[in-house]
């Protein structure tokens, strides 16, 4: 009997609570059925776009290899499809030798916070080196701010990026040397030189590339 008691007691009070907060309670669920609806449209809507996005990627790519203007519209759609459009239009232009173009969009790849630390890392070694070449080809010196960028998005904890990080760093070193018509000798390039030498941690391929270009910086 007093079970029974404790149980009739237990749901008057509830029952009180209920009408004494029922307005307050109602907004609530109003609140969560509205941010559940939103939650479910947001979904639907992005999958949408990224089945837009999709569509039209791939028509551009199947219709004409040569033309990729039409990728122009799909950079900003803030998916998949977006960072793949930069990465053709990125092989296009630098076919083209449309570096500066080709830079700008660099850029907005490696800001992209998506995108985890071995494609980001990848995306930055490529950049450099691109760009590397654009300051050779070009003769300027308007890259190298941002190649200096790209070597440092470069992941440190990607031990198959280590070698490559180390060239990218003598690389960019050489080429300053060589836009300002530097000496070589007693330059920070030798140290950086050493430093790969002595690093267990560099690959032998790497370590070959870097002195080549060392003999030929030291006896042009």
């Amino acid at each position: 009997m007093s079970e029974d008691k404790k149980n009739n007691s237990l749901f008057k009070k509830i029952q009180i609570f209920v009408f004494a907060n029922y307005r307050q309670i109602i907004i609530s669920i109003v609140i969560v059925l509205i941010l559940f609806v939103g939650f479910q449209l947001y979904n639907y809507f992005k999958i949408q776009d990224i089945k837009k996005s999709s569509i039209s990627f791939f028509d551009v790519i199947q219709e004409n290899q040569n033309d990729l203007s039409n990728l122009e519209s799909l950079i900003n759609d803030n998916n998949i499809f977006s960072i793949l459009s930069k990465l053709k239009l990125i092989q296009k232009n630098n076919k083209n030798k449309n570096f500066s173009y080709s830079n700008e969009l660099y850029k907005e790849l490696i800001a992209d916070s998506d995108l985890n630390s071995l494609y980001k890392s990848s995306i930055a070694a490529n950049a450099s080196y691109t760009m590397i070449n654009a300051t050779y080809e070009e003769n300027t010196n308007n890259y190298l701010n941002d190649i200096s960028g790209y070597i440092n998005n470069i992941s440190d904890d990607l031990d198959a990026y280590f070698s490559i990080k180390k060239e990218l760093e003598y690389l960019l070193i050489v080429t300053e040397i060589d836009l300002n018509k530097s000496e070589y000798n007693n330059s920070k390039a030798l140290d950086k030189y050493n430093e790969i030498f002595n690093s267990n941690l560099v690959s032998a391929s790497i370590k070959e590339r870097v002195k080549k270009i060392h003999e030929f910086q030291l006896y042009k």
